[in-house]
């Protein structure tokens, strides 16, 4: 990691947090209640603070460039148009799904699943801007 510029080590640590901590909340509780995804986004900031924390201790040049804000611009509109796509498409089959199932959208259950949908369209939204930065660096090499 010894090679990488600041803006890269910090992306990589980004990407490692959230998909261990993110992956961990899917495969341990698949479906979680409130109090657990409020507790897993807790956790994603949190580990966010203190490996960002680590990082700018240990980085002498943290200096960016012009080329550091095109990434960062180029990976904030592909997780913009991810985002927008998955909500889309969630829409598309909530509506798909109370169509053609007469589902009533007033029960409990129904609104956790959706929240818990919807928390997982912002991580992937997140992990694909992340990815389309870390591409992009690798390419400017």
């Amino acid at each position: 990691m010894s090679g990488l510029s600041y803006r890269e080590k910090t992306l990589y640590a980004s990407l490692a947090a959230e998909l261990l901590l993110y992956g961990t909340f899917v495969v341990l509780h698949g479906q979680g209640t409130l109090n657990e995804v409020a507790g897993v986004i807790a956790a994603i900031i949190l580990a966010q603070i203190a490996v960002q924390l680590v990082i700018a201790a240990l980085t002498r040049n943290r200096t960016t460039d012009e080329r550091d804000k095109l990434i960062e611009l180029r990976g904030y509109r592909t997780g913009y148009v991810t985002l927008a796509f998955l909500m889309v498409l969630g829409l598309g089959m909530l509506w798909f799904h109370a169509r053609v199932f007469h589902m009533t959208l007033d029960n409990h259950r129904m609104g956790l699943h959706f929240l818990n949908v919807f928390f997982g369209m912002l991580v992937i939204s997140d992990i694909t801007k992340t990815i389309a930065q870390i591409a992009s660096y690798r390419r400017a090499l």
